[in-house]
């Protein structure tokens, strides 16, 4: 079913480097644990308040929740449930066009993109894979699998709920397998290739060599990561949801370079790879915020009212954002107005 748019006026313990604790300010990695007894791990979107919905933008209206947004050049694809498909459409402007609907399985796990535009949908035995042209392909038999992502080589890696990376050829055909963390339900791949992985139970990243047998090295990430995206050629940045801070980290080994408060419960996290920025979604507040990291301090230059439930967050190449409802409030799309930096 195209969507419709409505327009508005405006392992180990001791492998584990633990980073945790906030002050009111910005941090580094140096600073050590201050409030270990928080608990930890099992991130998930906490529940939104009522909201007035946007004042600024358009809406575009979808029949069912939104799971998951993905961004490549001006083609947006949104997941879907109830039926489970996939939504690929172009946006221009804040006007959504939409191009092409793929069924998915059922039990369809979280999407994601990778960097030759290929989206990736994990289900309970196998991986749907959808290039950016052509037909959608099943790989089937694999197994459940909890995640998944391409490298720049075309490999295929899927996740396990119990821990484990496996590398694969373009046919699902497994190269390798490794061990290491509690669960594996994000896989980002950095633009210089470097794979990173996010464990919610621990919340625990960890670099992915892939030719080697083990993760690592593994590294705390915050209080309650949730959310995994890349920015920039070897950095991903996470949302520690149970924290209500940002985590911003380079890759290969993985290690933390800042972290910072954000408002309440964020969540979907994006790169804006047109202005170098950051984007956040809070489903505390029913915001999404864009962060300059130049500084490396993390300043807010957008701070704007979006749908209820903001759990899937989207950029393309020419800036506009793109903010999908996970309760049926549909997506949110603008051309953000920033503020001027101050330092």
């Amino acid at each position: 079913m195209p969507l419709r748019a409505r327009r508005r006026s405006v392992v180990p313990a001791a492998l584990l480097a633990l980073v945790l604790g906030l002050s009111g300010c910005s941090q580094t990695a140096d600073q050590p644990d201050q409030e270990a007894a928080v608990e930890q791990g099992h991130a998930r979107p906490a529940e939104s308040p009522q909201a007035a919905g946007p004042a600024e933008g358009a809406t575009v209206d979808t029949p069912a929740t939104v799971r998951t947004l993905l961004a490549s050049g001006e083609q947006v694809t949104a997941q879907v449930d109830d039926p489970s498909r996939l939504e690929i459409g172009t946006v221009e402007g804040t006007r959504w066009s939409s191009e092409r609907t793929v069924e998915l399985p059922a039990a369809a796990g979280d999407a994601s993109v990778a960097l030759d535009g290929t989206v990736l949908v994990p289900h309970s035995d196998g991986v749907v894979v959808v290039p950016p042209s052509g037909p959608e392909r099943d790989l089937t038999g694999l197994g459940p699998v909890t995640t998944a992502a391409m490298t720049p080589d075309g490999r295929i890696l899927t996740g396990t709920a119990d821990g484990e990376v496996v590398v694969r050829d373009a046919d699902g055909a497994e190269l390798n397998r490794l061990s290491g963390l509690e669960s594996i339900d994000r896989i980002a791949v950095a633009r210089d290739g470097s794979v990173t992985a996010l464990s919610r139970p621990d919340t625990v990243l960890a670099s992915i060599d892939l030719d080697e047998e083990q993760a690592g090295p593994l590294l705390r990430a915050g209080k309650g990561a949730g959310m995994l995206s890349t920015f920039s050629s070897g950095s991903v940045v996470a949302s520690d949801t149970v924290g209500d801070t940002l985590l911003v980290y380079s890759t290969s080994p993985v290690r933390l370079h800042q972290m910072f408060p954000v408002p309440s419960a964020p969540w979907a996290v994006a790169e804006d790879p047109a202005r170098g920025l950051v984007w956040v979604t809070s489903t505390g507040t029913n915001t999404v915020r864009a962060y300059d990291l130049g500084d490396g301090l993390g300043e807010s230059r957008a701070d704007v009212a979006t749908v209820r439930q903001p759990d899937a967050l989207a950029v393309t190449d020419s800036g506009a954002v793109v903010v999908g409802s996970g309760d049926g409030a549909g997506l949110h799309v603008f051309e953000p107005d920033l503020t001027t930096p101050t330092r």
